[in-house]
């Protein structure tokens, strides 16, 4: 005959939920993920700052009906890191449940990780190209660009631009000074609109790559997330130090 506590601790142990862990095992061509830069074997650990207890349907349900203006808050385990990403709508990816060793080691790291409060991240752009040269872009519009466009565009080393913005303020003023004030505001509004693109197509043109897309709470953590990645990767300026330096190779002796 059962004793009377075991009954009633048996359905207790049954109904808790555990935290489940999902992999990416596959994207589409075209879809969200990849937008996000999201790759295959990626684990969601996460959801909204909270582990996720459900199943595969129920992942899929929240991703489909989030708000698409706030997005969904999901944290990514990738090579035994976390970094964080907004995502808002349908990733386009199947997903299946992770082998026991990366859950476990999925957990644990996110157990030692503080998420803060969902409303202080925003999300950061970050271009690299072949010579692990990094450029972080902070998605969020900034006032500056609008009331003080020369300084944004040196903060943003945006020569190319400022040199065509002082030859128009020059131009204008040379003419008239209503003119050049008519100048400054319309170039004020175009740089209200277009900040994330001039960014953009301008580190692109300089042979940087999209690399990483992180929601993030400031620069220095972006920067931190990526070193996990890449070790060799540079800033300017840096928050995070000195990047991994190259070990040299050995020198071969030339025969005679």
């Amino acid at each position: 005959m059962l004793n009377p506590a075991e009954t009633t601790q048996a359905p207790d142990v049954a109904e808790t939920p555990q935290n489940s862990v999902f992999i990416i095992k596959d994207i589409r061509p075209i879809c969200r993920a990849r937008t996000l830069r999201l790759q295959t074997d990626d684990a969601i650990v996460a959801v909204d700052g909270k582990p996720f207890k459900g199943d595969i349907d129920l992942l899929l349900d929240m991703i489909f009906e989030c708000d698409p203006d706030t997005g969904i808050f999901l944290t990514i385990f990738r090579e035994g890191s976390l970094f964080h990403v907004i995502a808002r709508g349908p990733l386009g990816c199947a997903f299946e449940f992770a082998k026991p060793e990366i859950a476990d080691a999925a957990i644990k790291k996110l157990a030692e990780t503080t998420i803060a409060p969902l409303e202080d991240y925003r999300i950061f752009e970050v271009l690299r190209d072949i010579n692990h040269k990094c450029v972080v872009i902070d998605t969020q519009p900034t006032i500056i660009a609008m009331l003080a466009s020369p300084i944004w565009l040196i903060q943003n080393r945006l020569w190319e631009v400022l040199l065509a913005v002082i030859l128009i303020y020059g131009a204008t003023l040379a003419v008239s000074w209503m003119l050049f004030v008519i100048a400054v505001v319309l170039l004020a509004l175009y740089f209200r609109q277009a900040q994330l693109t001039l960014q953009r197509s301008f580190n692109l043109m300089r042979q940087r790559q999209m690399w990483m897309i992180v929601a993030a709470r400031s620069l220095q953590e972006v920067q931190q997330v990526c070193r996990q990645f890449d070790p060799k990767s540079t800033f300017n300026p840096s928050l995070v130090g000195p990047p991994q330096e190259e070990e040299a190779k050995p020198k071969k002796r030339r025969r005679r």
